[in-house]
């Protein structure tokens, strides 16, 4: 990056998605397969970007696209010197959005992500990743992925998506982890493989939610069940 060219009268050819040649305008379009015998460059379609910049689409590989609820007064609590794991503690921050998100509609949690995606397309993602983790629950997190599903069925965004029912301990399971976990290794894991809805399994590996142990199993038993593995590690305490 630090010695970058500018291409004067500059072109880019596309094929299929992909960008395959970027060059002069005259180097471009002679390196282009002849549409007739003519021997002129053959192209679907023509864009006229002079005076714009071309870039290839962003990946956002973190996201949380589908949810309910807001959490603004959090921010200016963050602002304010508060910490992460204390507002969690105290029922605040992922806590906060479960409870919206458990009680949203399927519907509700798919136009609330559509236009998420929206967003996100004005400001060039063409890739999104899309975690779960704010159901907490066997019956909402799979409503999540499955709204991630329609979403990016409906929209030209691609949606990747990732399971990650162990974002936090809810409520009803405080101060018992590993019966939560059996929860979610026992029933919600079976029921993404079987419906295909995700690609990725997630854990948040941090003090105060779940240990290095807890997080291996978790992703172990992911891994038997198709999905590869991720993780939220050194976020809070490296």
């Amino acid at each position: 990056m630090g010695d970058v060219g500018i291409i004067r009268d500059g072109a880019i050819a596309v094929r299929s998605g992909v960008i395959v040649d970027v060059g002069t305008t005259q180097e471009v379009l002679s390196r282009e397969p002849s549409g007739d015998a003519s021997g002129a460059p053959r192209a679907a379609h023509v864009i006229d970007a002079s005076g714009r910049t071309v870039l290839p689409g962003f990946v956002d590989a973190h996201t949380h696209l589908v949810f309910a609820g807001e959490r603004y007064r959090e921010h200016a609590m963050r602002l304010g010197g508060a910490k992460y794991l204390d507002i969690l503690a105290a029922g605040g921050g992922i806590l906060s959005t479960l409870a919206s998100t458990r009680s949203a509609s399927l519907s509700e949690l798919v136009e609330g992500a559509m236009k998420r995606l929206d967003t996100m397309l004005l400001h060039g993602a063409t890739t999104v990743e899309a975690k779960s983790g704010y159901g907490l629950d066997v019956d909402t997190e799979l409503g999540q992925l499955e709204a991630a599903r329609r979403a990016s069925e409906a929209h030209p965004i691609d949606v990747v998506s990732t399971f990650m029912g162990a974002h936090a301990v809810p409520p009803e399971f405080a101060g018992d982890p590993d019966g939560y976990l059996d929860v979610m290794i026992s029933h919600a894991l079976p029921a993404v493989r079987e419906q295909g809805i995700a690609e990725f399994c997630d854990v948040f590996c941090e003090e105060g939610v779940f240990s290095v142990e807890q997080s291996r199993r978790v992703l172990l038993a992911g891994m038997e069940h198709g999905l590869r593995p991720k993780i939220h590690a050194d976020e809070i305490f490296p």
